[in-house]
């Protein structure tokens, strides 16, 4: 009796269907109409990817052809469809349907509350003050821009220099705020800093007229002085996360050498710096024409109308670019198979979106995305040039190696940019689970030479995985530029009382 081997092609469909999270169900091995259908989905998606990469266009225009190709293949997968998911029909058969009539209740409730999205988490789970968003601070300052907290000490002794935490104006600022034993700004509370963070409020048309300089000059530049005022301290250290990492780094390229209190280090979180690939993409034919001429014009006339660029909107573009995981497995889950959604607090936190005002959209559209102005040295803000030779802090520089948003290699062009002592991890984990890495949770790391100026390839290739979390090496970081110990000051002052608990007003709104 003979074997016979597969061909090449249909050994490549195997694999495929073998290493597919949609087809794991044994249905579509063994029966023969699901076996068909599925290796028929497959072929059309390898040959749908080839055809897009093989068109005559520039690299940056093939490389979107083929992101355009995986959004439509993912969305005709056959588990999509209950009369192709063995899965979801075993389960109506065991339930008697009742999974199939609870599964109608989501996708009704979907349509109403969620403008036909999938939920992607149980919204009465959490709520910001009570599970999320509970280290015991004061709030200390507020005007029309933000709210500055400061969390109480929990150590008899605190460094003398605070940290300012800068959180990104798109999502509210508990992601560095999550749950008990999930808060980096607990942990670094229990680790004897003064910790005050910036809790932006969420614009309507009124702020449609507020851009980056004002996010500069009303609430880092306050945010500071604040700081300064209630601590004494002559220095702060600076943490921010992706266009709060941004608007840091654009503020030291801002300060001039006479300013106090000077940021004495700065920690950019799943920042970008360096936006050349997509200006490269928008300045090739094809898709760059598009984007640049088409997409970039209706999204200012979007916000132009309304004032703002809805956080929901965002939302729905960010789950786009991974279609697959934040749309129609959720959908399989809550329309097919009648499952809840999950309680999971950063996926609660991903969902409570800010808008963005007008012009604060329009500089990061058309400055810094389509002419990569901060990155060339030709960007200014409230009057000031924009030079990043004056950031000569110590930067310590996190990616994340699974970032959809900012990926890992064009986060770490930000080390060759900058003439200080930078040093650059890189963290196992998505865009926002990167940030979420406590002890003992599986995390890990990587780290190269003390400057990281090879290219990034090569500094991967010569890396060091570290099976822990780059918080206990930021924190190790962090107490070398954080200045001796002394008793915590106190919450607030005679200029700045301390008024609401955290987390404030505005993260409620």
């Amino acid at each position: 009796m003979t074997t016979e081997t597969p061909a090449p092609a249909t050994a490549a469909l195997l694999r495929g269907a073998a290493r597919d999270p949609r087809f794991l169900d044994p249905a579509w091995t063994s029966n023969r109409y699901l076996r068909a259908v599925r290796d028929t989905y497959l072929a059309g998606t390898r040959i749908a990817d080839r055809t897009a990469g093989a068109l005559p266009l520039s690299p940056a225009d093939r490389k979107a052809a083929r992101f355009l190709a995986r959004l439509v293949t993912d969305a005709l997968a056959p588990p999509n469809l209950l009369p192709a998911n063995p899965t979801a029909l075993r389960k109506a058969a065991r339930t008697r349907g009742r999974s199939l009539l609870q599964g109608a209740k989501h996708l009704l409730s979907d349509v109403q509350y969620n403008r036909g999205l999938p939920s992607l988490v149980d919204q009465r789970a959490f709520e910001a003050g009570r599970d999320l968003a509970t280290t015991p601070g004061r709030v200390v300052f507020r005007n029309h821009l933000m709210e500055l907290i400061q969390y109480e000490p929990r150590t008899a002794t605190v460094h003398t220099v605070p940290l300012l935490c800068c959180p990104p104006w798109v999502n509210k600022y508990y992601i560095a705020d999550l749950s008990p034993g999930r808060s980096i700004v607990q942990w670094a509370v229990e680790h004897g800093h003064t910790v005050f963070t910036i809790s932006y409020r969420n614009p309507d048309a009124s702020l449609r007229h507020i851009g980056f300089e004002d996010y500069l000059r009303d609430s880092l530049l306050p945010a500071l002085a604040v700081a300064r005022d209630i601590t004494g301290s002559e220095e702060v250290n600076l943490f921010g996360g992706c266009l709060g990492g941004l608007i840091g780094l654009m503020l030291a390229a801002w300060l001039d050498e006479h300013h106090r209190p000077r940021l004495r280090s700065i920690t950019a979180l799943n920042t970008l710096v360096d936006f050349a690939d997509i200006t490269a993409l928008t300045r090739t034919g094809g898709t760059g024409w598009i984007l640049r001429n088409l997409g970039v014009r209706l999204v200012e006339a979007l916000t132009s109308a309304r004032g703002v660029m809805s956080g929901r909107n965002l939302e729905v573009f960010f789950r786009l670019l991974r279609s697959d995981d934040l749309i129609w497995s959720r959908m399989k889950a809550g329309w097919l198979m009648g499952e809840a959604p999950p309680a999971y607090d950063l996926l609660y936190w991903n969902c409570d979106t800010l808008n963005v005002p007008h012009r604060a959209q329009q500089y990061l559209l058309r400055n810094l995305c389509l002419d990569n102005a901060f990155a060339r040295g030709t960007a200014e803000l409230a009057g000031r040039r924009l030079r990043l030779d004056r950031v000569t802090q110590d930067v310590f520089v996190v990616a994340a190696r699974d970032d959809h948003l900012v990926p890992w290699m064009s986060a770490y062009r930000t080390v060759r940019l900058l003439p200080g002592d930078v040093r650059f991890y890189l963290a196992s984990g998505g865009h926002n689970a990167a940030v979420v890495a406590p002890p003992d949770t599986g995390a890990s790391y990587w780290t190269g030479g003390p400057h990281g100026r090879a290219e990034a390839p090569g500094w991967f290739a010569g890396a060091t995985e570290h099976h822990d979390t780059w918080w206990r090496a930021w924190a190790g970081w962090l107490a070398e530029r954080a200045g001796p110990q002394r008793p915590p000051p106190p919450l607030g002052n005679d200029r700045h009382p301390a008024t609401d608990p955290a987390p404030g007003r505005y993260v409620l709104t």
